[in-house]
């Protein structure tokens, strides 16, 4: 399948490529658009990660790169200083590959350079971390930082003069914007930075990211494991995580996992139904699966779904009424009626020719061992790579 855009302007574009990139992100093919609540989950339980965020070092090399951005390092002119930027991101990548093979983002190919830059993967995270103040596009913050820096310059020119009159001073004043503070970066950020760049965090960065995330995002699974220096190494799922240490959060977030666990094993059935009669019957994998669930279709159903509508605000009716009706063929153990919400629902939203359930026979396991989410992580696997790093720093994490 192709897809066409008119591209208006950059912004356009990557909002457009940032769609089309998440098909690349792995188990984030969401064939029947349930999406929205594996989403609302990771958004509680590890804010400001991603599924293609490769190692915490990024969250402050874009962040020192931006800062020089606004700094007027890069000069006053817009499109000349986002393209500084790309080009700074480009000159990271050619340092980190002689030092690191582990998480370089563009790596894979140096003579060329990223669609999807560590500027577009990381800087959703650097603001809702509290690294960066302010909810600004990077063109935005760009352009405000450009105006800041010319009011700075005009005044250090003597434009308020001290025997101005007194309504001549209010004017100046008016529209004033050299007070904003867009980083949190404190002491963190120097300029010689990229003289021992590696992908190893120091260890006043990896405090700083601690401190970050533990204070920004108190109430998330992220800052428990952090403030605990709890090591994800130990575990090889989200669930196994939970059941460990279910005992040891707040009652909130005990809830909130036990909640995303059972959603887990309901929509479970529904991937596994779906691999079923994509591959017509013939897909190892999925028999496994179906095997082991066939008969707790009733206890897998009985995830109160509506609690999670609410929790994660899930809006769309459609995405409601499919999951409920699952709800209640799973629990009377009607497996056509499964399969048929499965085939309607994929249906409705790609419509019948892109529907791969009406081209059974299309696939084969060799082809590909499974489509679309199979077991729901809420990146717990990316957040592990974050955490991983930032308690190394610090001098490992507690075993």
């Amino acid at each position: 399948m192709s897809i066409g855009w008119i591209d208006f302007s950059k912004d356009e574009r990557n909002k457009v490529l940032n769609v089309i990139h998440l098909l690349d992100e792995p188990g984030a093919v969401d064939e029947l658009g349930i999406g929205p609540v594996r989403d609302g989950f990771a958004n509680i339980f590890f804010p400001g990660t991603s599924t293609v965020q490769t190692r915490a070092k990024y969250f402050l090399i874009v962040s020192y790169i931006l800062y020089e951005a606004g700094s007027g390092k890069y000069g006053n002119d817009l499109n000349g200083v986002i393209r500084k930027i790309d080009d700074e991101e480009r000159k990271c990548r050619d340092i980190l590959i002689k030092v690191s093979n582990d998480g370089v983002i563009g790596s894979q190919d140096p003579k060329s350079w990223v669609v999807r830059t560590p500027l577009n993967i990381y800087w959703s995270g650097i603001k809702k971390l509290g690294i960066f103040n302010e909810d600004l596009t990077v063109k935005e913050y760009v352009r405000q930082s450009i105006l800041m820096n010319n009011q700075k310059n005009l005044k250090a020119l003597g434009n308020r003069k001290a025997e101005a009159e007194e309504n001549e001073k209010d004017d100046a004043d008016a529209g004033d914007i050299t007070s904003i503070r867009f980083w949190n970066l404190f002491d963190l950020y120097h300029d010689k930075w990229r003289d021992d760049l590696a992908m190893e965090l120091k260890p006043d960065e990896a405090d700083y990211l601690k401190t970050q995330i533990i204070t920004s995002q108190r109430e998330s699974l992220f800052a428990h494991v952090l403030k605990n220096g709890i090591n994800l190494d130990k575990y090889d799922s989200f669930a196994a995580l939970s059941e460990d240490i279910r005992d040891k959060v707040d009652q909130r977030l005990s809830y909130l996992m036990d909640l995303a666990n059972d959603f887990n094993g309901f929509i479970s059935v529904v991937t596994t139904r779906y691999n079923l009669i994509v591959f017509d019957g013939n897909n190892e994998r999925a028999k496994e699966k179906w095997k082991l669930m066939a008969n707790e279709l009733d206890a897998r159903s009985s995830v109160d779904l509506k609690a999670i509508f609410y929790e994660l605000s899930i809006k769309s009716a459609k995405l409601r009424e499919f999951l409920l009706e699952m709800q209640n063929a799973m629990h009377a153990g009607d497996i056509d009626k499964i399969d048929k919400l499965i085939k309607q629902r994929e249906e409705k939203l790609k419509g019948p020719k892109r529907a791969k359930t009406n081209r059974i026979g299309e696939y084969r396991e060799q082809d590909a061992n499974w489509i679309g989410i199979d077991e729901l992580d809420y990146r717990f696997s990316s957040a592990k790579r974050i955490i991983r790093d930032i308690l190394n720093a610090e001098g490992g994490a507690n075993v």
